[in-house]
Protein backbone atom coordinates (compact mmCIF):
# COMPACT_ATOMS: atom_id res chain seq x y z
CA UNK A 1 0.00 0.00 0.00
CA UNK A 2 2.49 2.45 0.83
CA UNK A 3 4.46 1.88 -2.74
CA UNK A 4 1.27 2.80 -4.03
CA UNK A 5 0.75 5.84 -2.07
CA UNK A 6 4.05 6.36 -3.49
CA UNK A 7 3.22 5.94 -6.71
CA UNK A 8 0.74 8.35 -6.24
CA UNK A 9 2.25 10.62 -5.42
CA UNK A 10 4.58 10.72 -8.38
CA UNK A 11 1.65 10.78 -10.73
CA UNK A 12 0.66 13.75 -8.96
CA UNK A 13 3.58 15.61 -7.65
CA UNK A 14 3.43 17.88 -11.18
CA UNK A 15 -0.18 18.77 -10.29
CA UNK A 16 0.12 20.77 -7.31
CA UNK A 17 -2.63 19.38 -5.32
CA UNK A 18 -1.75 20.68 -1.95
CA UNK A 19 -0.92 23.77 -3.66
CA UNK A 20 -4.62 23.83 -5.22
CA UNK A 21 -6.15 23.27 -1.98
CA UNK A 22 -3.90 25.74 -0.22
CA UNK A 23 -5.35 28.39 -2.72
CA UNK A 24 -8.60 27.44 -1.87
CA UNK A 25 -8.45 27.77 2.46
CA UNK A 26 -6.52 30.76 2.00
CA UNK A 27 -9.40 32.36 0.04
CA UNK A 28 -12.00 31.66 2.13
CA UNK A 29 -9.68 32.68 4.91
CA UNK A 30 -8.84 36.19 3.50
CA UNK A 31 -12.75 36.54 2.76
CA UNK A 32 -13.74 35.79 6.13
CA UNK A 33 -11.15 38.32 7.47
CA UNK A 34 -12.47 40.91 5.56
CA UNK A 35 -15.60 39.86 6.95
CA UNK A 36 -14.51 40.12 10.55
CA UNK A 37 -12.53 43.63 10.34
CA UNK A 38 -15.95 44.85 8.76
CA UNK A 39 -17.86 43.84 11.45
CA UNK A 40 -15.03 43.69 13.96
CA UNK A 41 -17.64 45.63 16.74
CA UNK A 42 -20.44 43.23 16.64
CA UNK A 43 -18.66 40.20 16.50
CA UNK A 44 -16.50 41.54 20.08
CA UNK A 45 -20.12 41.83 21.86
CA UNK A 46 -20.91 37.71 21.20
CA UNK A 47 -17.53 36.01 20.88
CA UNK A 48 -13.76 36.33 22.25
CA UNK A 49 -11.93 38.01 18.88
CA UNK A 50 -10.03 34.78 17.94
CA UNK A 51 -12.98 33.18 17.97
CA UNK A 52 -15.31 35.12 15.76
CA UNK A 53 -12.02 35.58 13.29
CA UNK A 54 -11.55 31.72 13.48
CA UNK A 55 -15.68 31.06 12.17
CA UNK A 56 -15.17 34.13 9.76
CA UNK A 57 -12.01 32.52 8.42
CA UNK A 58 -13.18 29.19 8.15
CA UNK A 59 -17.16 29.38 7.46
CA UNK A 60 -16.32 29.84 3.54
CA UNK A 61 -13.30 28.05 3.35
CA UNK A 62 -14.85 24.97 4.68
CA UNK A 63 -18.30 24.97 2.75
CA UNK A 64 -17.45 25.92 -0.05
CA UNK A 65 -14.01 26.64 -1.26
CA UNK A 66 -12.61 23.17 0.34
CA UNK A 67 -14.80 21.08 -1.45
CA UNK A 68 -14.89 22.61 -4.02
CA UNK A 69 -11.01 22.49 -4.79
CA UNK A 70 -11.02 18.75 -3.45
CA UNK A 71 -12.87 18.27 -6.34
CA UNK A 72 -10.62 19.99 -8.66
CA UNK A 73 -7.72 17.72 -7.34
CA UNK A 74 -9.74 14.51 -7.47
CA UNK A 75 -11.23 15.45 -10.70
CA UNK A 76 -7.66 16.29 -12.42
CA UNK A 77 -6.14 12.59 -11.01
CA UNK A 78 -8.95 10.36 -11.87
CA UNK A 79 -9.10 12.47 -15.35
CA UNK A 80 -5.18 11.42 -16.04
CA UNK A 81 -5.71 7.41 -15.32
CA UNK A 82 -8.36 7.74 -17.72
CA UNK A 83 -6.75 9.32 -20.39
CA UNK A 84 -3.81 7.22 -20.09
CA UNK A 85 -5.78 3.85 -19.98
CA UNK A 86 -4.05 3.74 -16.36
CA UNK A 87 -6.83 1.89 -14.92
CA UNK A 88 -6.86 -1.00 -17.95
CA UNK A 89 -3.47 -1.74 -16.74
CA UNK A 90 -5.06 -3.66 -13.47
CA UNK A 91 -6.42 -6.20 -15.40
CA UNK A 92 -2.81 -7.24 -16.27
CA UNK A 93 -1.42 -6.24 -12.61
CA UNK A 94 -1.31 -7.51 -9.49
CA UNK A 95 -2.65 -4.55 -8.09
CA UNK A 96 -6.32 -4.85 -6.81
CA UNK A 97 -9.20 -2.89 -7.92
CA UNK A 98 -9.44 -1.83 -3.87
CA UNK A 99 -6.00 -1.62 -3.36
CA UNK A 100 -6.25 1.37 -6.03
CA UNK A 101 -8.74 3.13 -5.13
CA UNK A 102 -7.94 3.16 -1.04
CA UNK A 103 -4.23 4.36 -2.51
CA UNK A 104 -5.97 7.54 -4.09
CA UNK A 105 -7.97 8.10 -0.91
CA UNK A 106 -5.23 7.96 1.23
CA UNK A 107 -3.24 10.31 -0.69
CA UNK A 108 -6.03 13.01 -1.46
CA UNK A 109 -6.62 13.07 2.64
CA UNK A 110 -3.00 13.46 3.39
CA UNK A 111 -2.87 16.09 1.06
CA UNK A 112 -5.90 17.58 3.08
CA UNK A 113 -4.05 16.79 6.61
CA UNK A 114 -1.27 18.97 5.44
CA UNK A 115 -3.62 21.75 3.68
CA UNK A 116 -5.57 22.14 7.52
CA UNK A 117 -2.09 22.54 9.23
CA UNK A 118 -0.86 24.99 6.99
CA UNK A 119 -4.41 26.62 7.40
CA UNK A 120 -4.11 26.56 10.70
CA UNK A 121 -0.66 28.29 10.75
CA UNK A 122 -1.36 31.01 8.56
CA UNK A 123 -4.98 31.74 10.85
CA UNK A 124 -2.98 32.24 13.89
CA UNK A 125 -0.05 34.59 11.59
CA UNK A 126 -3.77 36.77 10.45
CA UNK A 127 -4.66 36.96 13.90
CA UNK A 128 -1.41 38.12 15.40
CA UNK A 129 -1.59 40.57 12.58
CA UNK A 130 -4.32 42.01 13.59
CA UNK A 131 -3.16 42.13 17.05
CA UNK A 132 -6.05 40.28 18.69
CA UNK A 133 -6.27 40.98 22.23
CA UNK A 134 -7.03 37.86 24.04
CA UNK A 135 -4.98 34.78 24.80
CA UNK A 136 -5.32 32.31 21.90
CA UNK A 137 -6.00 28.78 22.97
CA UNK A 138 -3.86 26.76 20.08
CA UNK A 139 -4.65 23.25 21.30
CA UNK A 140 -8.61 23.99 21.07
CA UNK A 141 -8.08 25.11 17.16
CA UNK A 142 -5.55 22.38 16.53
CA UNK A 143 -8.48 19.50 17.64
CA UNK A 144 -10.82 21.46 15.93
CA UNK A 145 -8.43 21.47 12.52
CA UNK A 146 -7.53 18.18 13.16
CA UNK A 147 -11.96 17.10 13.28
CA UNK A 148 -12.38 19.36 10.10
CA UNK A 149 -9.83 16.98 8.27
CA UNK A 150 -11.70 14.04 9.75
CA UNK A 151 -14.93 15.71 8.08
CA UNK A 152 -12.92 15.53 4.62
CA UNK A 153 -12.95 11.82 4.69
CA UNK A 154 -16.43 10.99 3.39
CA UNK A 155 -16.19 13.94 0.97
CA UNK A 156 -13.43 12.90 -0.97
CA UNK A 157 -14.48 9.16 -1.50
CA UNK A 158 -17.79 10.37 -2.51
CA UNK A 159 -16.21 12.64 -4.70
CA UNK A 160 -13.63 10.06 -6.20
CA UNK A 161 -17.07 7.93 -6.88
CA UNK A 162 -18.19 10.92 -8.47
CA UNK A 163 -15.43 11.48 -10.88
CA UNK A 164 -15.39 8.26 -11.87
CA UNK A 165 -19.03 8.19 -12.83
CA UNK A 166 -18.74 11.64 -14.46
CA UNK A 167 -15.20 10.74 -16.52
CA UNK A 168 -15.61 14.00 -18.01
CA UNK A 169 -13.66 16.70 -16.42
CA UNK A 170 -16.02 19.54 -16.67
CA UNK A 171 -19.18 17.35 -15.77
CA UNK A 172 -17.22 15.87 -12.41
CA UNK A 173 -16.75 19.93 -11.90
CA UNK A 174 -20.80 20.62 -12.08
CA UNK A 175 -22.23 17.83 -10.36
CA UNK A 176 -19.11 18.88 -7.37
CA UNK A 177 -20.53 22.61 -7.02
CA UNK A 178 -24.12 21.40 -7.24
CA UNK A 179 -23.60 19.03 -3.79
CA UNK A 180 -21.35 21.98 -2.17
CA UNK A 181 -24.64 24.50 -3.33
CA UNK A 182 -27.14 22.28 -1.97
CA UNK A 183 -25.14 21.58 1.40
CA UNK A 184 -25.08 25.23 1.52
CA UNK A 185 -29.14 25.72 1.14
CA UNK A 186 -29.43 22.48 3.54
CA UNK A 187 -27.30 24.24 6.10
CA UNK A 188 -28.85 27.85 5.90
CA UNK A 189 -32.40 26.29 5.80
CA UNK A 190 -31.88 23.69 9.09
CA UNK A 191 -29.07 23.79 10.68
CA UNK A 192 -29.88 20.32 12.23
CA UNK A 193 -30.83 18.58 8.88
CA UNK A 194 -27.42 20.37 7.75
CA UNK A 195 -25.69 18.10 10.01
CA UNK A 196 -26.15 14.97 8.21
CA UNK A 197 -25.39 16.10 5.09
CA UNK A 198 -21.94 14.77 4.13
CA UNK A 199 -20.34 17.64 2.25
CA UNK A 200 -21.21 20.09 5.27
CA UNK A 201 -18.89 17.35 7.60
CA UNK A 202 -15.64 19.59 7.22
CA UNK A 203 -17.34 23.44 8.37
CA UNK A 204 -19.06 21.00 11.00
CA UNK A 205 -15.31 19.72 12.49
CA UNK A 206 -13.73 22.93 12.27
CA UNK A 207 -16.87 24.33 14.56
CA UNK A 208 -17.03 27.34 12.04
CA UNK A 209 -20.70 28.33 12.89
CA UNK A 210 -21.18 26.91 16.01
CA UNK A 211 -17.49 28.07 17.62
CA UNK A 212 -18.44 25.46 20.88
CA UNK A 213 -17.36 22.35 21.50
CA UNK A 214 -19.48 18.70 20.89
CA UNK A 215 -21.78 17.75 22.68
CA UNK A 216 -22.16 13.77 22.69
CA UNK A 217 -25.16 13.66 20.29
CA UNK A 218 -23.55 16.07 17.98
CA UNK A 219 -20.33 13.71 18.06
CA UNK A 220 -21.89 10.60 17.63
CA UNK A 221 -23.65 12.15 14.07
CA UNK A 222 -20.56 13.41 13.20
CA UNK A 223 -18.53 10.22 13.05
CA UNK A 224 -21.62 8.00 11.74
CA UNK A 225 -22.02 10.75 8.32
CA UNK A 226 -18.80 10.24 8.14
CA UNK A 227 -18.26 6.44 8.54
CA UNK A 228 -21.23 5.65 6.37
CA UNK A 229 -20.07 8.24 3.97
CA UNK A 230 -16.90 7.09 3.62
CA UNK A 231 -17.92 3.52 3.54
CA UNK A 232 -20.45 4.18 0.49
CA UNK A 233 -18.03 6.27 -1.15
CA UNK A 234 -15.40 3.77 -1.70
CA UNK A 235 -17.84 0.88 -2.31
CA UNK A 236 -19.55 2.84 -4.87
CA UNK A 237 -16.34 3.86 -6.68
CA UNK A 238 -15.23 0.14 -6.18
CA UNK A 239 -18.09 -1.17 -7.79
CA UNK A 240 -17.64 1.58 -11.07
CA UNK A 241 -14.42 0.51 -11.48
CA UNK A 242 -15.13 -2.89 -11.88
CA UNK A 243 -17.75 -2.10 -13.56
CA UNK A 244 -15.69 -0.33 -16.40
CA UNK A 245 -12.55 -2.87 -16.50
CA UNK A 246 -15.55 -5.60 -17.55
CA UNK A 247 -16.41 -3.50 -20.50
Amino acid sequence: MLNLIYAEYLKNKRTWGIIILLVGSVLGSLLGTFLYVANKQVFIQNHTQWLALWGESNLFASQIFLPMFLGIIIGNNVKNELNNNNLLRIIVSPVKVAQLIMSKWLYMIFLELINQIISLIIFLIIGHLLNLPEVVNIGRLFIWSILGWVGSLGIISIQLWIAMRAKNFTTNLLINFGVIIVGLIISIANSKLGSFYPYNQIMIGLHAKTLTSFDQSQIIIFILVIILSTLFGLSATNITVKKMLLK
